[in-house]
């Protein structure tokens, strides 16, 4: 494995509608390697930097001799088979989640410009969401896939029946991702005008209070550190999301909002997952303007604290939930195998025992805010 190595030719075979200029930065490290070792590590690596890209749906390779041995006797010749994928892609799907079920399609313009670009429109239906609409132009950066650009537009009407009304959304927004040494950051705009509407016929006064329209104008910075082993269910390694969103560059919505995730796994012994996580944010109006219902922070419900229903802790009126400005919650998890699952490397692995015990709470910081907690 600690032969030596001379890399004399690296191909790409397969493409047509993709520039060069944004294959050569994924692959270049290839022709570092001086030995049979490192050829191994830096192809497997620029393979993974081709798919990366989105735009193919296979990647094959082949290490060989190289053609012209007497020039270099360890010479070797590196070839990646690609496969694109097709100009139009489309796709339908189900969610469930947080007490909603949503239908979902989709259609995708892959490689536009030859540059990695995609086109996305998105349309879904669900139990509350009544429809949803975005189309997005998405363009990477050249040899760094996790460095993107990214533009939007949606349209969405939602049902929200614990605060007795619908919400009607429409507007732009400009997003710019970048990694640094610390995580994954993202740079956002967002310019959406917001409408209360559809109150029900018990709504409360509070709630007809936030009937009507308003524009918001916000900037937002978000940091995601992620040293998880495995997404969905992770045995070692934390997660770190930290949000500050600052609303007042136009429009009649202004505050200034942060937000804290952190969870953290440990496996205690072989299948068995010790998870402890924490969450809470803050939000403060600007220059007297009083925070929104479409603003506030809520808790309660399968996937905050279980034992509530949606929205079912702090301040409320009537039956009416109101949100706040301030919140925390926390759980400890235990996850182990099933008592009698069958054997390792089916889909019982994903099937866990779960132990939890949730805790939290909301604040109310405006004390203009007219409200009962429960």
């Amino acid at each position: 494995m600690f032969k030596p190595a001379v890399v004399d030719q690296v191909n790409i075979e397969g493409y047509w509608r993709t520039k060069k200029d944004i294959l050569i930065p994924g692959i270049k490290r290839v022709l570092e390697a001086t030995t049979f070792k490192e050829l191994l590590d830096l192809a497997f690596e620029a393979k993974n930097n081709l798919m990366d890209l989105g735009i193919f749906n296979e990647v094959d390779m082949l290490i060989d001799t190289s053609s012209d041995h007497s020039v270099h006797p360890n010479g070797y010749d590196v070839t990646f088979q690609v496969k694109e994928k097709r100009l139009l892609t489309s796709s339908t799907g189900t969610q469930i989640g947080n007490s909603e079920g949503n239908m979902l399609f989709g259609c995708r313009l892959n490689n536009v410009f030859g540059r990695a670009e995609q086109v996305k429109a998105d349309l879904s239906f669900g139990t509350r969401t009544r429809m949803s609409y975005q189309l997005a132009y998405f363009k990477p950066t050249p040899g760094t896939p996790e460095r993107s650009f990214t533009l939007s537009a949606q349209k969405s009407t939602t049902d929200v029946p614990m605060c007795s009304h619908w919400e009607a959304t429409q507007g732009l927004s400009m997003d710019y991702s970048f990694p640094s040494i610390i995580g994954q950051h993202c740079l956002s705009w967002e310019g959406t005008w917001r409408e209360v509407t559809g109150l029900a016929k018990n709504a409360s006064f509070e709630i007809r209070e936030q009937a009507g329209h308003s524009l918001k104008s916000a900037l937002k910075h978000t940091i995601v550190v992620d040293k998880r082993d495995n997404m969905a269910f992770p045995t070692e390694g934390y997660f770190l999301k930290l949000a500050q969103e600052f609303a007042g560059l136009g429009g009649d919505v202004r505050f200034l909002k942060h937000n804290l995730e952190y969870t953290h796994s440990l496996e205690l012994l072989q299948d068995v997952i010790l998870s402890w996580s924490f969450q809470g944010g803050n939000l403060r109006p600007l220059f007297g303007t009083p925070t929104r219902i479409n603003d506030r922070f809520f808790l309660g419900g399968p996937l905050s604290v279980r034992g509530f229903s949606t929205k079912g802790i702090g301040p409320r009126s009537e039956n009416d939930s109101l949100g706040a400005d301030a919140y925390w919650s926390a759980g400890l998890h235990l996850y182990t195998p099933l008592p009698f699952r069958p054997g390792r490397g089916g889909l019982s692995d994903n099937i866990k025992t779960h132990f939890f015990l949730n805790t939290g709470n909301l604040a109310c910081l405006d004390t203009s805010m007219r409200f009962k907690f429960i």
